[in-house]
């Protein structure tokens, strides 16, 4: 088990400058996976500015975002809200990405079930700092002078394809658009031992993927017991301990298969669970 105390973290720098001018964008690295394994993954905070800007695209992986603060636009007229959480499966179109607020964004990117994986932060800025001698990124996407002509394509599907030789290859979505998961529409559910219960949000078959809240009241434990799929826990507020250890609102644990858990709330805690089984 790893714990990242994310809230006393110092920004970095933008992971997503091949969308082009990101002023005001900026991430905390909390946890990532292994470059190039189908199962690779990062788990990051993301602080995005209004004037953010990405046209209408699509991924050969998954991702989830959890929406901290302010609203992410992902359609027009659409939006993911302060506490909701949206699932985007692999191959499925949303954007363009333009307008909302300010938000802060938990953001959980990882390998789909067609098994492509997930290109890392590192690889993937290397790519572009390559790219950029025969091109340049601009809103989303990479435009380079070719003996035909200006080619433009979109900027991840370029990234993707200097990488891999080639381009993505789509699955069929097992969903036609994202789904937005809204938690103030769910009343908490006892869950067995006094003092906790939760909130089963989403369960997602491809990658095994469960989305669930827990609120464990003060004085209270939850014990994950020991799987074989890969968690992530994010504390949304309160505080307590992890196996002894000391967390708190914006913290967040990495609980790999077969490691158990345990939290105790000193004061009521809220968390986030996110579950994927592994593919390696």
């Amino acid at each position: 088990m790893d714990i990242v105390h994310c809230a006393e973290m110092p920004w970095g720098e933008s992971l997503v400058a091949q969308r082009g001018a990101t002023d005001g964008m900026a991430h905390k690295r909390i946890f990532e996976g292994e470059e190039g394994s189908p199962d690779n993954f990062m788990l990051v905070m993301s602080r995005e500015p209004s004037s953010y800007f990405s046209p209408r695209h699509r991924h050969p992986w998954d991702q989830i975002r959890f929406c901290l603060e302010g609203k992410i636009p992902i359609a027009k007229g659409l939006y993911v809200e302060g506490g909701e959480i949206a699932y985007f499966p692999e191959g499925a179109h949303y954007g363009p990405q333009e307008g909302g607020t300010d938000r802060i964004v938990l953001l959980l990117q990882f390998g789909g079930a067609s098994g492509q994986g997930f290109i890392g932060p590192d690889r993937l800025k290397s790519a572009r700092l390559e790219m950029e001698k025969a091109g340049a990124f601009a809103r989303g996407v990479y435009t380079v002078e070719t003996p035909q002509g200006v080619r433009n394509t979109d900027a991840y599907e370029a990234v993707w394809a200097h990488e891999k030789g080639a381009a993505p290859a789509y699955a069929e979505p097992a969903y036609k658009t994202p789904v937005v998961m809204r938690p103030v529409a769910l009343a908490w559910e006892p869950a067995g031992a006094a003092g906790l219960s939760c909130k089963r949000l989403g369960v997602f078959p491809h990658r095994g993927l469960d989305v669930t809240q827990w609120r464990v009241a003060a004085g209270s434990q939850l014990a994950l017991e020991p799987g074989a799929q890969l968690r992530f826990v994010f504390v949304s507020s309160g505080a307590g301990t992890a196996n002894g250890t000391q967390v708190r609102r914006w913290s967040a644990l990495r609980v790999n298969a077969g490691e158990e858990v345990t939290l105790v709330a000193d004061e009521t805690l809220e968390l986030l669970v996110i579950s994927l089984r592994l593919m390696g």
